[in-house]
């Protein structure tokens, strides 16, 4: 029996509300756009029960202003009339009333008893209950109830706390609601959903404010939209609950501490723009900023945190990442700054990454030392040359100074591109950037032959060969060439009329780490490729130099072993992700076979390939060519070991096995995955190495390795085919061309 709760009220006339819904909600009920139907309802339910002659309902009180007991703005009023009593009569008479679709509290203003607080124990609410734009002045507190059809708390105003506890929910929809104290959802479970889209938290009580406890989440969750603007000390905390389905945070704003302790992260979870910003402290409160403790992702399951802006990565603040058990799925980081990530948390990650269990992706800082990203503007006649630059940077940097340098490109389009260089040598920043400006100063250098004298590092190199000291010249050598050939390029682009002083800044500025005087080089340079790197100029460059340079390599050169071009190609399919190999070599073969200079190829393969038939293979054929295709990750290729099992061979061993066939071995082509780092190291012994910055399509992979080897079936050199191989990719439609790397 409900107790009936007598109370004077304002009497106006005929019961009606004078409330009008006027909001249009993207789930709106019956009711938006009317007036309020409950002093209606309600006089036809007593009519009803007079007919009946049993007891009805009380009348519904009206208040001054000619509002209903349920839409009034008056709280001591509300609280006089008993309005928690009257609300739970009304849920019991709706369950009652088969004629109802659904409880419509759509812009209720609910207020609790005297202490402040709003209960709802012990209820069932068979069909979805929709508190769209309800405004609750007090605390809410919910336990034991049953949600059957699910809650809408759209546009809801929570002003003070709201507490959900050991409840069932059918879905929860709480788009664009506002949560001004605690929100606490303990041993909670979402059956179909759960929508957080659009939510503004903004609680500032100290310790934790948000807090999903034993909860979980079956079906689909969203925080879209998100904010958690709390106070400085005061925390979000996910504990020891799950996510079954998709949980998506994307462009969601952490402006507080925030921790997911003892989750599992159940299917694809994605932190996409997902913004950790700590206001004032919070890591004094918790230690980190954003703590990952003790997660778990289950096979199968796919955990991301990407940041779509390649200036903008994510994490500002300290990180911790622990798990309970090594993930069985993958966790994927791309765009992320691992700086911000705690050292024990890296290192841990590192090791994961060599298992395949974290992809570290394009745009992330992992590096000891990165350069900011800078941005080129290109166009259609440079944008090829200034990657080309970088390349020839890099490797002329990794030769004088004895350090590896690489460039990474975290975007590129038709008008821009920005990239920066790396380096994971144990060297301070200092001289990192020391050895930068260094560098380039050095290799403009190499470029003040003039052409009747020979170029001065080579006077000093000339004396080097007889003192061991080969290297010097080789360099020098390699980066003349490499420029030279660059600015043949450009010289074709300047007598086309399609080079401008604009094209010459953006080359400059590829590899400048030298700001003082900058445009005055960029003009300089402009007139030097005019007048000398140009046409016919050019030509008689060449052979000036050419004249200087070939003695002093003959003197200290072995002579080369003639004879054809034995191409060996290794194969090391996957079980569990096979590639379509075949293919691949049918279509080298035919390339071959095909070729002006077919009678000079000897093409042999080996299938399966273990660490045995590698190195028995290199013993066996003396390989011009190498060229591996297969699965890679960023720690080795994989070979095959055994029948079932597979074997990761890192690059420090790959470069030491090609050191030891570096007199035959003219050029190795890694198509794999992530293959950059192995490519790198084995650059150090061989001429020319072909890498993957990426993971590579195997469609991608077959139309390069088709245009490469036509190439060289043509007698064109590696350079030159390896450009043919990235056309190759174009011509035939698939994406990647940026993706294979020549060292």
């Amino acid at each position: 029996m409900i107790q009936r709760v007598v109370a004077k009220q304002h009497e106006i006339g005929p019961r009606m509300c004078r409330h009008r819904y006027t909001a249009d909600y993207k789930s709106a009920p019956g009711s938006m756009g009317q007036r309020c139907p409950y002093p209606a309802y309600y006089e036809g339910l007593r009519a009803r029960a007079g007919e009946a002659r049993v007891a009805g309902p009380m009348a519904l009180p009206i208040d001054r202003e000619g509002v209903c007991l349920f839409h009034s703005t008056e709280i001591d009023w509300k609280r006089t009339n008993g309005f928690q009593q009257r609300f739970l009569e009304l849920v019991e008479i709706l369950n009652a009333d088969d004629g109802q679709k659904n409880y419509d509290f759509a812009e209720f203003v609910f207020v609790g008893g005297g202490e402040g607080i709003l209960r709802i124990a012990n209820v069932t609410f068979r069909r979805s209950a929709l508190f769209t734009a309800a405004v609750f002045p007090d605390s809410l507190v919910v336990e034991h109830a049953d949600f059957q059809g699910g809650i809408v708390l759209d546009y809801a105003r929570f002003h003070r706390d709201l507490k959900i506890l050991d409840s069932k929910i059918g879905g929860l929809d709480c788009s664009h609601a506002s949560f001004a104290g605690l929100a606490f959802f303990s041993r909670v479970e979402f059956l179909h959903y759960a929508l957080f889209d659009d939510v503004r938290f903004s609680g500032t009580t100290g310790g934790v404010v948000v807090k999903f406890e034993q909860s979980r989440f079956h079906g689909i969750t969203s925080f879209s939209g998100a904010v958690f603007t709390l106070g400085a000390e005061s925390s979000t905390v996910f504990w020891d609950s799950r996510f079954d389905d998709f949980a998506n945070f994307q462009n969601t704003r952490f402006q507080c501490h925030v921790a997911f302790e003892d989750v599992v992260f159940g299917f694809v979870t994605e932190f996409v723009d997902t913004s950790f910003d700590s206001i004032g402290s919070s890591a004094r409160f918790r230690g980190s900023a954003v703590e990952l403790k003790r997660i778990e992702v289950p096979v199968d399951a796919l955990l991301t945190f990407k940041s779509t802006n390649p200036r903008d990565k994510m994490f500002h603040h300290d990180v911790q990442i622990s798990f309970k058990e090594d993930p069985a799925g993958t966790i994927r980081f791309d765009n992320v700054d691992f700086s911000k990530i705690a050292t024990s948390s890296r290192l841990l990650l590192t090791r994961l990454s060599k298992l395949g269990r974290v992809e570290i992706g394009a745009g992330c800082i992992k590096y000891r030392h990165q350069t900011g990203i800078r941005s080129i503007s290109v166009s259609q006649s440079n944008a090829s040359l200034v990657i080309e630059l970088c390349q020839t940077f890099t490797n002329y940097f990794t030769q004088s100074n004895g350090l590896n340098l690489g460039f990474e490109i975290v975007d590129r389009d038709e008008s821009r591109i920005s990239f920066f260089y790396f380096s994971d040598e144990d060297i301070s920043e200092e001289t990192f950037l020391e050895r930068l400006a260094q560098t380039e100063r050095g290799l403009w250098n190499l470029l003040s032959a003039r052409t009747d004298r020979q170029l001065p590092i080579l006077g000093e190199a000339a004396g080097m060969l007889s003192t061991g000291k080969e290297d010097v010249v080789i360099n020098a050598v390699d980066g003349i060439s490499a420029l030279l050939g660059t600015f043949f390029r450009v010289g074709a682009r300047i007598a086309l009329g399609v080079w401008k002083a604009a094209d010459t800044r953006a080359l400059l500025n590829a590899i400048r780490f030298n700001d003082e005087g900058a445009e005055d080089r960029a003009s300089s340079l402009q007139r030097v490729l005019v007048e000398k790197y140009s046409g016919q100029t050019l030509f008689g460059i060449n052979s000036q130099q050419n004249n200087l340079l070939l003695p002093m390599v003959a003197e200290g050169s072995a002579k080369l072993a003639s004879g054809k071009v034995r191409i060996l190609f290794l194969g090391a399919n996957s079980l569990d992700e096979p590639l379509d190999l075949e293919r691949d070599v049918r279509n080298i073969r035919t390339s071959l076979r095909l070729a002006s200079e077919r009678d000079n190829l000897e093409f042999h393969q080996e299938w399966a390939v273990t660490v045995d038939t590698l190195t028995q293979a290199m013993l066996e054929n003396s390989p011009t060519i190498v060229h591996f295709s297969g699965h890679g990750l960023e720690s080795g290729i994989i070979l095959r070991e055994g029948q079932t099992e597979s074997k990761v061979v890192s690059a420090d061993a790959l470069a030491n096995l090609f050191r030891l066939f570096s007199d035959t071995v003219r050029c190795v082509v890694l198509s794999s995955c992530y293959s950059e780092h192995q490519a790198r190291a084995i650059r150090l012994h061989i001429p020319y190495v072909i890498g993957m910055n990426e993971k590579i399509p195997d469609d991608a992979a077959i139309a390069f390795a088709t245009g490469f080897y036509q190439a060289i079936g043509a007698g064109r050199e590696i350079p030159f085919a390896f450009e043919l191989g990235v056309a190759k990719i174009g011509l035939e439609g698939v994406s990647g061309m940026s993706i294979p790397v020549l060292l």
